[in-house]
């Protein structure tokens, strides 16, 4: 199946998501962010772009750098960054930023404290109102955990976005 922009984009945040839970430079952070950005609202698939040689640096927000792990995701469909990335941090730590009101920061804060690493901790520690008693959290924050918990429940019967479906449907009829 070839790689899509989607599929390069959604590397790049998850790399930039456990570069920020890290507490990696913030301006490498943004570059990973910024580069995913970029490849998301490409009108063109990058796939194409590195078939037909062309130099991916010039596109807004991407070096040489990214340029080359680009190239790489597309050959191999994954980035060896990410996967030595994940081998430090939980991998489950990232689904928890799906949460509204957590991000990188809250999370690692949550996983230091804690000692949470999934969903299934966060609801327990919630529900046992242990998170308002951490520094940067209140009852406020605690409740609104719970609320996001419950929808991302809700949101695991998950939509996808038109864009994408029709960037999948497009390798679909291509083949057929």
């Amino acid at each position: 199946m070839p790689i899509h922009n989607s599929d390069v984009a959604q590397i790049f945040r998850k790399v930039a998501d456990v570069l920020d839970i890290e507490g990696a430079n913030q301006f490498r952070v943004r570059a990973y962010r910024n580069a995913a950005r970029t490849i998301a609202d490409l009108a063109q698939s990058v796939a194409d772009l590195v078939e037909r040689g062309e130099d991916l640096s010039k596109l807004p927000g991407v070096g040489r750098d990214l340029a080359g792990k680009i190239e790489e995701i597309v050959n191999t469909g994954s980035l060896k960054q990410l996967e030595k990335l994940e081998g430090r941090v939980p991998k489950e730590l990232n689904q928890l930023m799906r949460i509204e009101g957590l991000g990188p920061k809250r999370v690692k804060s949550l996983h230091q404290k804690l000692g949470v690493k999934n969903i299934d901790e966060l609801k327990q520690a919630a529900q046992k109102g242990k998170i308002k008693d951490i520094k940067g959290f209140g009852k406020k924050t605690q409740q609104q955990i719970l609320e996001g918990l419950e929808h991302l429940t809700e949101a695991s019967k998950q939509r996808i976005k038109l864009l994408n479906a029709e960037e999948l449907a497009a390798a679909y009829v291509d083949y057929l």
